[in-house]
């Protein structure tokens, strides 16, 4: 019964301050990016652009992220966080109205560009209201619930935009406008008050947070090498078409129902901690996708690796700003989001190397030697970074 009074109570803070706000803007965010990369990959490969092409378009969304992330925390800083979320999100909608209609693939390449640096506006934004809004002993539970919402319209627009693009070509691409479009909208109204980047402080950020970054590129890497080479890792394998969907599926049903309880737990347990506790897990899970042959014990691993997986994201978001001052949450964020992104811009690249190089099993061969150098980092730098205690 004391346990259930605790989880209301972290519930209710997880929620007060109109962090519920910014968990819509999430949903709305990850709306649009379940549109823009996928579709993007599907409308080029349409139009006959070779995947080498294919390649370097997309990977070019997640680079200017993470470019814009790090430009965000320079530039922003005494100006008003609405407005430079309006204006990122009116970049990327225009940008995103228009890629249907191109058929220049330097202008494909230049509007991809344009929609990563636009969204990086809005992702560190959002994040860094949201933990400036968060009480350190809940910062885990928070950071779970934004991910879990953001995880919610990544899925729902993933599935929907190629029913949507079967009807009309251009039709899908406007989800993510009118989604870009409504994140500084529902933000505007709700906070009535001017949101400044304080001055940029005096310090070494990056030594407090070093380890949460290791985290944010460990998912991106991670995370983009699923989506885009398991299917094919499968088709290697010689499975039919319509289990690929299966596999991916229980992939991010696992990630999902792991996020909001793993997340919990880290604000009772340390987010540090349960961190590593999940990161080695995931090298067991990992491995069972590629040891096993059979396509039942494949599809049970493929949950439990969505299930660790998936709060690797928010626990390493909470893990970076944890000990961060409030001057510094922008700086925090801004880091994050640039690892992030420079993680999903370079995993399938590596990882499709490594198969091409040794064989199809190697897959998620760098993958699992990034698990390891990160648990061997945290090992020798044990002690050097501690945290807050939670209460």
């Amino acid at each position: 019964m004391a346990n259930y009074y605790e989880f209301k109570r972290k519930c209710i803070f997880a929620v007060s301050k109109k962090k519920w706000v910014l968990y819509i803007v999430g949903l709305f965010l990850g709306t649009a990016m379940g549109i823009i990369n996928p579709l993007a990959s599907t409308h080029l490969e349409k139009n006959n652009v070779g995947n080498l092409y294919i390649g370097i378009i997309s990977s070019s969304f997640f680079l200017f992220m993470s470019i814009g992330s790090i430009l965000m925390d320079k530039r922003m800083r005494n100006k008003d966080i609405k407005g430079v979320m309006l204006l990122g999100a009116l970049i990327a909608a225009g940008a995103c109205g228009i890629f249907p209609l191109a058929t220049n693939l330097f202008l494909w390449l230049f509007l991809m560009v344009i929609m990563g640096f636009g969204i990086s506006a809005d992702m560190v934004g959002v994040q860094t209201m949201l933990h400036n809004l968060t009480e350190d002993n809940t910062r885990g539970i928070v950071s779970g619930l934004y991910s879990f919402c953001f995880a919610i319209g990544f899925i729902f627009s993933s599935v929907t935009g190629t029913q949507l693009y079967v009807y009309r070509t251009w039709f899908p691409f406007m989800v993510p406008i009118v989604a870009l479009i409504l994140c500084p909208i529902i933000i505007r109204f709700n906070f009535k008050e001017k949101l400044i980047f304080p001055e940029k402080p005096e310090g070494n950020v990056l030594g407090k947070v070093f380890i949460g970054l290791q985290g944010a590129f460990l998912y991106g890497f991670t995370e983009t090498t699923l989506i885009t080479l398991y299917p094919i890792f499968l088709l290697h394998e010689e499975y039919v078409l319509s289990y690929l969907g299966y596999a991916l599926g229980i992939f991010v049903v696992g990630s999902i129902v792991g996020t909001i309880p793993m997340t919990y737990i880290s604000d009772k347990l340390g987010r540090k901690k349960t961190l590593i506790v999940i990161i080695l897990i995931s090298v067991f899970t990992v491995l069972g996708i590629i040891i096993f042959n059979n396509f039942a014990l494949r599809l049970i691993f493929s949950f439990l690796s969505g299930a660790a997986i998936g709060p690797i994201y928010p626990l390493s978001l909470a893990v970076t700003v944890e000990n961060l001052d409030k001057e510094d949450i922008p700086s925090g964020t801004s880091l994050f989001t640039f690892a992030y992104g420079i993680g999903s811009t370079i995993g399938p690249v590596i990882s499709s190397t490594a198969m091409s190089l040794f064989g199809n099993d190697y897959i998620f061969s760098v993958c699992l030697l990034i698990f390891v150098v990160f648990l061997f980092t945290v090992y020798v730098k044990r002690g050097k970074y501690e945290v807050k205690p939670t209460l």
